[in-house]
């Protein structure tokens, strides 16, 4: 079930993957639609990837350990849950940072330079379809099992924009990473210091955002959602 936010806006459950040292890792676990978040603007649960500061060596196997029961945990909770139970709420949340995006807010603008092609990748070019649009990158696990359910939404409903941005990744990585996964829909570089996945509140990955026909956010998806919310959220942003 999607749990309430607390007053900042962001889902105050436990179970987040923070990867080990050096560089971002990931891990992965189902989760659910929701567009509440905490004062960073982040998810606390699992099913998100985020990257993690240095750690001292000798706090690696305990770190390990650690990492491999919260995810463990975290997939359990997720599996054993109805499905139906993982709705989507109208209302919107509530936040005191500034430029953290809600739901019931307008969209942040963006206008980035192609992934793949040569063309910008503009959300004001998408105004008046509704748009999925997803934060990845290439060392997020969960994203691999994201990527073709993005690909089938692509497909079963052309009338919506599928848009991606990467997050702290290298083009070289995405570019493979989007070959393997076959990704045909719009992608774009998250470009130097990620402004705006910044302008998005993103600090964790796969993060999704359902944007109606006027540009307001309607749900916010931590992790991949369960079909049924999913199909809900995608049919509401197109009516």
């Amino acid at each position: 079930m999607p749990e309430r936010a607390n007053e900042d806006g962001q889902p105050s459950h436990s179970g987040v993957v923070r990867p080990g040292p050096e560089r971002p890792g990931a891990a992965g676990a189902e989760s659910g639609i929701d567009e509440r978040a905490n004062e960073d603007g982040q998810p606390s649960h699992s099913g998100v990837a985020t990257p993690g500061p240095k750690r001292r060596h000798g706090g690696l196997l305990l770190g390990a350990m650690a990492l491999g029961i919260a995810v463990a945990a975290g997939i359990g909770a997720v599996r054993a849950s109805d499905p139906a139970d993982l709705t989507i709420d109208a209302g919107p949340a509530r936040t005191r940072v500034p430029g953290v995006a809600t739901n019931g807010s307008m969209a942040p603008p963006f206008d980035l330079a192609s992934l793949t092609g040569s063309k910008r990748v503009s959300l004001q070019a998408l105004r008046g379809r509704p748009v999925v649009l997803n934060f990845w990158a290439s060392w997020c696990v969960p994203c691999r099992e994201e990527f073709p359910v993005l690909r089938e939404i692509a497909r079963d409903h052309p009338e919506v924009a599928v848009v991606g941005i990467t997050y702290k990744d290298l083009p070289f990585d995405a570019r493979a990473f989007a070959r393997t996964y076959r990704a045909a829909w719009p992608l774009a570089m998250g470009g130097e210091g990620d402004p705006v996945a910044r302008a998005y509140g993103i600090r964790a990955v796969p993060q999704t955002f359902f944007i109606d026909r006027a540009g307001v956010i309607r749900a916010r998806a931590f992790g991949l959602p369960s079909p049924t919310a999913l199909a809900a959220v995608v049919e509401r942003i197109r009516r």
